[in-house]
């Protein structure tokens, strides 16, 4: 086969892959319905914090692109109060931000709640805002986190996690997300 125009050929391989590199620019750690530990969201969120405390020159930098901790923490259907078992979920994600105390920018922190299908889209959006902000008020006070890192995002159902399930308990999640500032 031979190619009549292969600068036109280039120049669309270009634009796909330019597309699909836009596709996802988010890096996620899927930790379910289990609780990570302080080491873990660190390495993972904070890379470069291996390299504070080192004697010697370290050549971590920080991510790139945003960064999420994907948690199911469980949250009745219509409610943004924290279970028992959601407190002990964000257990290792408030040490590892208090460890952060004062190297964390104002907004680095993107608390994301979301909702199940169930409702209005109105309806949705405020409860999943609510449940991002019970999150923020529980890692401030139990944690000692500086509340101005963390940034409270309601996103409803617009991202669902299970789509082909769409009031599935799934759906009514929380994400931590670093962003690339």
């Amino acid at each position: 086969m031979k190619l009549k125009n292969p600068v036109l050929l280039a120049g669309l391989l270009v634009a796909l892959g330019s597309a699909s590199a836009f596709a996802s620019d988010r890096e996620t750690l899927s930790v379910g319905a289990k609780a990570p530990d302080s080491a873990q969201v660190e390495a993972f969120l904070f890379p470069e914090a291996e390299c504070e405390n080192t004697q010697y020159q370290c050549l971590a930098v920080r991510p790139s692109s945003e960064r999420s901790i994907g948690m199911e923490l469980r949250f009745r259907t219509g409610s943004s109060e924290l279970t028992p078992e959601a407190k002990a979920q964000l257990v290792g994600l408030g040490k590892a931000l208090e460890a952060r105390k004062g190297k964390l920018k104002a907004g680095e922190i993107v608390i994301e709640g979301h909702a199940d299908a169930r409702g209005s889209a109105e309806l949705n959006k405020k409860l999943s805002e609510e449940r991002a902000r019970a999150v923020v008020k529980h890692l401030v006070s139990t944690h000692s986190v500086d509340g101005s890192a963390l940034k409270p995002v309601g996103v409803g159902k617009d991202r669902l996690k299970d789509a082909s399930r769409p009031d599935a308990e799934i759906n009514r999640r929380v994400e931590m997300v670093r962003t690339s500032i």
